[in-house]
């Protein structure tokens, strides 16, 4: 007999040993106690020596898992097609005796592949990983792990009942080795094959929806990378504005909260690609988002680059899917953009440095007066080591990876080195809005054929020049009326009203501007001297019109309306900048 362990395992199919607690583990005892009392009475038993088993460092293992593992075994009891159902799975949803057949059978199989005998050792674990996800890299701390939740005995060998523990949180239709595999794996870095690791996260967030065609994404998704101290945070309202998105940005930085993650991003290091990924699709597919997204910090590494066409692709697929039926509002051909903001090493190190002692001695008054917030201080602020690490990691992987991009998707390289005031003026330039990159493919063709303003506008102030020349050599007598009509009754209502910036006219010169080419000339004159001239036909007894005369007016400086601090100047420390945005009515504005 060997003294304080369990020495003895049945039949693979049986049903799981009684877990018993060691001596001076007495926070394990209730646990075990819960976990075994889920069990049905057909359990196996264990040959004991002495009063009790020793479980020599399983108390922590033990309390991680049992309580999950206690709903589990009920609902393991109620499907098992030999045994009674338990008062515990009475809670459960019965199922129907195929159903059940049918789901055990995809447990067995699924044991079967991995064990080479009765039980599934470590060795049979991580070699059924490595052949169901060949293009993974399995590491022994995974494999410990499956095995640390699995082997709830601390025997070293998983039976089938501890072994369908590892398929919690798994829909029962996707139950196969594979599925086993990306779903453990993927809570690492390990995963490298971009396809499984979007397959994994479509069919998790397919589940979440109800079902893959529930699933609603945003049509225009911005992507904003840039060097670290590039000034993301500081363009952003402007990219937003210009392309006229309202939610909040999604900033994958802040999404990283677990302390592994935030130990990594302190680090200037990244995490897993798998991680990354679902938080993403979770944020991209709230209701928030649905009118369009700025995705801050993805994609940055080859993975996520390949992650970013497989879901493009994926979106194309379903809105082509969609056509034609009642869905087809629902699934737009998406349009994804990258932006993507430079600066070299000796601005990144700079400005971060910069930060750090901002930030530093905002903190230090915050702590003097107990008024404002804390700012975050990463070491990458400190450090000009790791402020240089940090570029470098960006320019070997974040910038190599998204320059694979450049010919998938619209793609902007923005020089960032300038003042705030030049990077806003080159971001809102490079990203107005363009059909040819936004429209479907088959709109665009549709309306293409019509010149745009701006190309008609082109040699707009040569064509000007020869009309007037022509006016005055071709119909000198009628042009010369029409300029004295402008004098008698335009120029009195307009210095009257210079400020209003409009005038409005009702011509007594009907006979003048009735004459051949009255009107044009009229219209290219007063554009000539800086007004833009609308003219109306009355279409009444006797005819006539009426004129619209428009202006620039001049700037006067309200002194009531003055500020000490600079319309758009950036922010103090912490606080939020707000950026000084042009009118929706000026935007489109045109100097032709």
């Amino acid at each position: 007999m060997v003294s304080g362990m369990l020495i003895r395992k049945f039949a693979p199919y049986g049903p799981p040993s009684v877990l018993h607690a060691a001596r001076g583990c007495s926070s394990a005892l209730p646990i075990a106690s819960r976990t075994c009392s889920a069990l049905s009475a057909t359990r196996r038993h264990a040959v004991l020596v002495g009063s009790s088993v020793e479980l020599q460092g399983r108390s922590e293992a033990v309390a991680r898992v049992a309580t999950p593992l206690a709903a589990s075994c009920s609902r393991q009891c109620s499907t098992s097609a030999s045994a009674p159902h338990s008062s515990e799975a009475s809670e459960d949803t019965p199922k129907r005796p195929e159903e059940t057949r049918k789901r055990e059978c995809r447990f067995k199989e699924v044991f079967e592949e991995l064990a080479r005998g009765a039980l599934i050792s470590r060795n049979d674990l991580k070699v059924g990983l490595e052949s169901a996800v060949p293009d993974c890299d399995v590491s022994d701390d995974q494999v410990d792990r499956m095995m640390r939740i699995a082997d709830l005995d601390g025997s070293g060998k998983v039976d089938y009942e501890e072994f369908r523990v590892l398929f919690e949180g798994l829909e029962e239709d996707t139950i196969s080795l594979r599925t086993l595999a990306e779903f453990w794996l993927g809570y690492s870095d390990a995963v490298r094959d971009p396809e499984m690791i979007f397959q994994q996260a479509w069919r998790r967030l397919a589940t979440r929806a109800g079902g893959e065609m529930r699933i609603k994404l945003p049509s225009e998704i911005m992507f904003l990378g840039g060097a670290p101290g590039a000034g993301k945070g500081t363009m952003t309202p402007y990219i937003m504005y210009e392309r006229g998105l309202t939610a909040k940005p999604i900033v994958i930085s802040s999404l990283l909260k677990s302390p592994a993650a935030r130990k990594i991003i302190d680090e200037g290091g990244l995490v897993g690609d798998m991680e990354v990924f679902n938080m993403l699709l979770d944020e991209l597919s709230s209701q928030e988002q649905l009118e369009g997204a700025l995705v801050d910090g993805f994609p940055r590494t080859v993975t996520q680059v390949n992650l970013l066409k497989i879901l493009h692709a994926k979106m194309n697929e379903m809105s082509r899917a969609s056509e034609g039926s009642e869905l087809q509002d629902l699934f737009p051909k998406p349009r994804f953009r990258m932006c993507i903001l430079w600066v070299d090493e000796h601005t990144s190190v700079e400005r971060q440095l910069m930060r750090g002692r901002q930030a530093t001695e905002h903190n230090k008054r915050v702590a003097e007066t107990g008024e404002g917030e804390l700012l975050e201080i990463r070491e990458t602020d400190l450090s000009v080591k790791a402020a240089r690490n940090r570029y470098r990691l960006f320019t070997e992987s974040t910038m190599a990876a998204n320059e694979a991009l450049n010919q998938t998707f619209p793609f902007n390289m923005i020089n960032a080195s300038g003042s705030i005031e030049e990077v806003r003026q080159v971001v809102m330039q490079e990203l107005s809005y363009q059909s040819s990159l936004e429209l479907q493919e088959d709109t665009y063709n549709a309306i293409k054929a019509i010149p745009t303003a701006a190309e008609l506008s082109k040699g707009a102030r040569q064509r000007l020049v020869a009309r007037l020349d022509s006016y005055q050599k071709l119909h000198p007598d009628i042009f010369a009326m029409v300029i004295q009509a402008i004098q008698d009754e335009f120029l009195p209502v307009i210095r009257r009203h210079a400020l209003v910036g409009e005038a409005r006219i009702c011509t007594r010169h009907a006979d003048i501007f009735s004459l051949p080419g009255a009107l044009d000339m009229a219209v290219d004159v007063m554009y000539d001297r800086g007004f833009c001239l609308r003219a109306e036909d009355r279409g009444q007894a006797g005819g006539g019109f009426n004129f619209k005369i428009t202006y620039e007016t001049p700037h006067l400086r309200v002194a009531a309306a003055s500020s000490d601090i600079y319309p758009g100047a950036p922010g103090r420390l912490g606080q939020p900048e707000t950026p000084t945005l042009p009118s929706p009515e000026s935007k489109g504005r045109n100097s032709e």
